[in-house]
């Protein structure tokens, strides 16, 4: 989306996500990961957060899709965020994972019937 076309002006912060949300009208919930250091602990801590933008009419964002939003000015009282481009369509978390481990399984199983099958006696 180019400079003249775009509703709004961006400025500020750029962050990627993933959209977990499309039920409002024109608003997405883009859900990204982040992890932080705690220095007294010496460890780790997962965080999330959910941040709703505004979802125009050109781009469409859906569920599942990894999105990239750009801060803008306040749109509502949530909302003052925009989605400014899609990187890859339909990207839902653990999809990948569980087509792996399906098709293992079903390798697994193909292995274990020949042995598994009891032979007739002629």
């Amino acid at each position: 989306m180019d400079e003249k076309n775009r509703p709004l002006s961006i400025r500020g912060f750029v962050q990627r996500g993933i959209v977990v949300s499309d039920k409002a009208k024109n608003t997405v919930i883009v859900e990204r990961d982040a992890t932080h250091f705690i220095p007294k602990y010496m460890r780790y801590a997962r965080a999330k957060s959910r941040i709703p933008a505004h979802n125009t009419d050109e781009l469409k964002a859906e569920m599942g899709d990894e999105v990239e939003i750009s801060e803008c000015r306040k749109i509502s009282k949530t909302k003052s965020w925009i989605v400014t481009k899609i990187i890859a369509k339909g990207v839902r978390r653990g999809e990948l994972i569980r087509e792996e481990k399906l098709e293992k399984m079903a390798k697994q199983s193909d292995e274990k019937e020949p042995s598994l099958a009891v032979k007739k006696k002629e």
